[in-house]
């Protein structure tokens, strides 16, 4: 079988969620024998333009170094040319498939299956929060969102088949889009259970990093975004510490709120009890779920998946999460009492209390991670992947 993949980023090139799925999905289709392509915009131009990595043929086109118009024309001219070189005619079967509404215009002469991961224009919308905008562009930004929204509808109205990686999104997808009749099969999403796994030795790790046997560690891992309810998250967990002295949060990712957390916790004096770890390396990723007692995921609204759940399940701990978007379907499950209402502050303070002081029971970390080893194992994508390639691949000398 043969696959090409086009992205807005690739993992470790580029950082976040939906690369890191596209990556999972894109070397695990290749070590089962089968020819896979990746193209996506070289970040800031650093690296090859051609490579080949764990089986995948990595296309790295020019990243645009404009603004959003110049390089959304530059960069989908440069796909374009790309999957010409690709789907030339005489090529094997081939199922092309987009993980981004972005690169609708580079792939409108093909037969496109949508690997849709969240709706662009509300996803805009939210992340404008975070940045001080002058009153013109506060003005732009709904017109903007509102046109990012067309064209995803755009992308998606085309599609032969749209894959998403929850029921949430399924159901969803109808509102957000309702002229979008392509056919949605839900497909999941996983965790690498060879890098995340329970640490061999967590009281040592966590004595290496300066954490007294006695405190309660929470952890989040996120964009530092609005819409992931992290501002929510530091009002709450100043309630908590005002009773439990002993609890401490690392809050690691990065992200255009990132200066906004920081005040926040300088204002609420807790720079002694929180720290923003920034960026995580993915070589130190597990070993930092492994720290923490229990994972936050405060999101507030369009929460499509959660690759952060089940990599912190994956290693032993348990997740507490809203109850917004996907997340009751990843912990639900587990055990219903993870999840609270996404815009009851009050609640989540009084839970992360109650963890602290030992009167709410989480799961056994070993409990944790069998559950994520059988409730989301990579295998699931991969296939859907090769049952839409016997649907709707096809030969470029055909058209």
């Amino acid at each position: 079988m043969r696959f090409v993949f086009l992205t807005l980023g690739y993992h470790p090139d580029l950082d976040g969620g939906g690369y890191r799925y596209a990556t999972e999905v894109a070397e695990r289709l290749a070590a089962r024998g089968h020819e896979v392509h990746a193209v996506y915009p070289n970040p800031k131009n650093q690296f090859p333009a051609h490579e080949s990595r764990r089986g995948v043929e990595l296309h790295r086109m020019p990243d645009g170094t404009g603004g959003f118009l110049a390089n959304y024309r530059s960069e989908n001219a440069a796909a374009r040319s790309k999957l010409q070189e690709l789907l030339v005619p005489g090529s094997p079967r081939t199922l092309l498939a987009t993980h981004q509404a972005y690169f609708g215009p580079a792939s409108r002469s093909w037969p496109t299956v949508f690997m849709f991961q969240g709706p662009w224009g509300l996803e805009y919308a939210f992340s404008q929060q975070a940045k001080a905008r002058g009153r013109c562009r506060r003005w732009l930004d709904p017109f903007i969102a509102r046109r990012l929204h067309a064209a995803e509808g755009a992308a998606l109205k085309r599609a032969p088949q749209i894959l998403v990686a929850s029921d949430y999104t399924r159901r969803q997808l109808p509102r957000w889009h309702p002229q979008v009749k392509s056919p949605v099969e839900v497909v999941s999403g996983g965790a690498n259970f060879q890098q995340f796994q329970p640490p061999l030795d967590r009281q040592a790790d966590r004595a290496a990093r300066g954490i007294h046997p006695d405190e309660t560690v929470f952890l989040t891992v996120r964009r530092l975004d609005p819409r992931m309810g992290l501002a929510g998250l530091l009002n709450a967990f100043a309630q908590v510490v005002k009773l439990q002295p002993r609890a401490k949060l690392l809050l690691a990712g990065r992200g255009p709120q990132q200066a906004e957390l920081a005040e926040r916790i300088a204002t609420a004096g807790l720079g002694d009890r929180v720290s923003l770890l920034g960026y995580v390396p993915e070589a130190e990723l597990a070993r930092v779920y492994g720290l923490a007692d229990c994972t936050i995921m405060p999101s507030l609204d369009l929460e499509g998946f959660g690759l952060a759940t089940v990599e912190s399940l994956a290693c032993g701990t348990p997740v507490l999460a809203s109850d917004a978007g996907a997340n009751p379907e990843l912990v639900g499950p587990l055990d219903p009492g993870l999840l609270y209402p996404s815009t009851d502050l009050t609640t989540l303070a009084a839970r992360l209390t109650e963890i602290v002081a030992g009167r709410q029971r989480l799961p056994t970390r070993e409990r944790c991670a069998d559950y994520a080893r059988h409730a989301f194992p990579w295998e699931r994508p991969v296939t859907a992947f090769e049952c839409a390639w016997e649907r709707h691949g096809w030969e470029p000398s055909a058209r």
